[in-house]
């Protein structure tokens, strides 16, 4: 995947393959068919966020697409949730605090903060995630807003390979409904959404929930 220039144990599961790069590297993007079909899709379960409407308080984080700091990093490694401010929880994902937020220019972020920024806060919300590999069949775009169709980090290549983690459908009726997933992005693990209505892969194996 390349980079497009301008713009409690969630499971040890999820660390093992976080930490596994697909066969093929992606390529990081700056702004910016049909999807596989199965009983696996069908059975992921969806995540979604609880909102806190005065933030709940930590200040500036940073904030990585993927729980770690060797992830991507959007904003050009300097993407920030201000947590004082509007901002919803997902819960935590092997320690690190999965949310969504709005930037300055008004757009919206999903991604992860790291431990040691949000120590004491305790999450109502539990993500569970499955991993089911699958392999881009044409070019697909993924972005960490969630809220709009404009937006895109990184593009997957054809032949590129992926792990879908769950859906997002919140807002469905919207025309908003998305894939979560993992990919390699400038060879780093990212996670993103990819457009369930025109984003074409084939699926592979699932590792496990």
């Amino acid at each position: 995947m390349k980079k497009l220039p301008g713009m409690i144990t969630v499971i040890s599961i999820l660390l093992c393959v976080l930490l596994v790069s697909p066969a093929y590297a992606g390529r990081s993007t700056g702004s910016s068919g049909s999807s596989g079909n199965s009983q696996q899709l069908n059975d992921l379960p969806p995540f979604k966020f609880e909102i806190h409407k005065n933030g709940i308080g930590y200040g500036s984080c940073p904030v990585y697409t993927a729980p770690s700091e060797d992830s991507y990093r959007c904003a050009d490694g300097k993407a920030t949730c201000q947590t004082n401010a509007k901002m919803d929880d997902a819960g935590f994902v092997s320690g690190w605090l999965l949310v969504r937020y709005e930037t300055n220019n008004g757009n919206v972020r999903v991604g992860y903060i790291p431990p040691r920024y949000v120590k004491g806060f305790k999450s109502s919300m539990y993500p569970h995630f499955g991993f089911i590999q699958a392999t881009a069949n044409d070019t697909i775009l993924v972005t960490d807003n969630p809220m709009s169709h404009t937006d895109s980090f990184a593009i997957l290549d054809p032949g590129e390979e992926f792990y879908i983690l769950s859906k997002y459908d919140y807002y469905k009726k919207n025309g908003l409904e998305w894939w979560y997933i993992q990919c390699t992005v400038d060879g780093k693990v990212a996670c993103g959404f990819i457009d369930c209505s025109t984003s074409d892969f084939y699926l592979g194996s699932s590792t496990g929930h």
